[in-house]
């Protein structure tokens, strides 16, 4: 039985890229494959039909697809009114390299640590990018790269609450430290791959800045207000960012805006969160496939070998359900069982953490991906090509890293 889970996940993932090409929708595409993983898993249609069902109802995923809702809504206001573009032109004016543009606009956005928020950062690198001339992939990867870096830091990140909740007793900020020095060798391979080449002009020194910074801070308000109110409050994103669409209200010319507003919702981004969810409940639903991972974690006592699990069990997880929270919230409880102390458990999370990142980030089912993809108009083929070295040498980053902090502190 777990055999024909196993195939049933491959089989199901081969048909993504077979219906892109068939010029199926993204969301079709994968309801499709979520329909036929089902069926070939042994779970049935009336299993997926009750996911369905309990996507709704469950709070987390009701959530989520109100807060993709909401974001779209921003995005659209935002860019139906210019305060986008104004935005570019406003982060011009402060900063003179537009490679330091590219790295710092998505790194901003990606505060907004919720699904959907590249449909903000990736028209500002699409539009940047193409006036230096970078290709469309290279353009994608760029936005990719640098907007996921908050995930990282930002403690009330959604993996950083799930590792708080799977460990209590790890010291957050601490993890957030160790988290650090993956970031930065991220931001530095990922300039060398993605930006060192490209050619750009040194604008001319900047007047005014301070004036400028605080036009920034105004532009800006919508994308950080609902991050702030949340931290605050601890209300959900999706009712935070009425606040932020309020902001918009109030910088535009209010022409046509609740108008404007509904035309702003994207249905299929939507569904295809919808069917993303779907996927993942499908996958978890697979006791044998998970109880595998188990009990090989169960058999195992040796460091390189534990770390071995860990790295293609997350990759594995983060990959399959293009969900980093998913591949955490499988293997944390896993590792709590692990009986590892000290300074040791925060290098084996920070593993973790990386490791379901990294398949997470390469997975076909990453909306960030699928949202860049679509409005950049760049196939999964010419992404990945984009990415055939980079792949290898950030799992290298995070494998030499691990050992280098073990050394240092364990």
């Amino acid at each position: 039985m777990t055999l024909a889970q196993l195939t049933s996940v491959f089989v199901s993932f081969l048909l993504i890229p077979f219906l892109i090409r068939l010029k199926f929708k993204l969301s079709y595409t994968l309801l499709i494959s979520a329909g036929v993983l089902s069926i070939i898993s042994g779970l049935g249609l009336e299993t997926a039909g009750k996911v369905a069902i309990n996507i709704f109802i469950n709070p987390s995923s009701r959530n989520t697809i109100l807060t993709v809702m909401m974001v779209s809504i921003l995005g659209g206001l935002m860019k139906h009114y210019k305060i986008l573009d104004k935005i570019v032109e406003s982060i011009l004016l402060v900063i003179r390299s537009k490679k330091n543009a590219l790295m710092i606009i998505p790194a901003m956005i990606g505060i907004l640590i919720i699904p959907g928020g590249a449909l903000l950062s990736a028209p500002f690198v699409n539009n940047i990018g193409e006036e230096m001339n970078a290709s469309p992939s290279r353009r994608a990867a760029i936005n990719l790269v640098f907007r996921h870096i908050a995930m990282f830091l930002l403690p009330y990140s959604t993996p950083l609450l799930i590792v708080s909740a799977a460990l209590p007793n790890l010291k957050i900020f601490k993890l957030i430290l160790f988290n650090l020095c993956f970031v930065v060798l991220i931001i530095i391979t990922g300039y060398f791959f993605f930006l060192k080449d490209i050619e750009s002009e040194i604008l001319p020194p900047r007047k005014n800045i301070r004036g400028n910074l605080l036009k920034l801070a105004i532009l800006t308000s919508p994308i950080y207000i609902s991050v702030i109110i949340n931290g605050i409050t601890g209300l959900p994103f999706y009712i935070t960012l009425i606040a932020s669409i309020f902001i918009v209200y109030l910088l535009s010319d209010k022409k046509d805006f609740f108008k404007g507003l509904i035309k702003s919702i994207n249905w299929n981004t939507i569904l295809t969160v919808i069917a993303v969810l779907i996927m993942k409940e499908i996958i978890l639903n697979m006791e044998d496939l998970i109880g595998l991972f188990n009990n090989i974690f169960g058999t195992s006592s040796n460091m390189l070998v534990t770390m071995g699990i860990l790295l293609i069990s997350s990759i594995f997880f983060g990959y399959i359900t293009g969900n980093i929270t998913a591949s955490l919230a499988i293997i944390l409880p896993m590792l709590s069982q692990l009986n590892i102390t000290g300074e040791l458990i925060y290098i084996y999370t920070y593993f973790v953490f990386g490791s379901a990142f990294i398949g997470y980030f390469f997975s076909p089912l990453h909306l960030c991906q699928a949202f860049t993809l679509e409005h950049i108009g760049v196939t999964t083929g010419e992404l990945y090509k984009e990415y055939r070295f980079y792949t290898p040498i950030l799992v290298l980053i995070l494998v030499v890293s691990t050992f280098v902090l073990k050394i240092l502190f364990a």
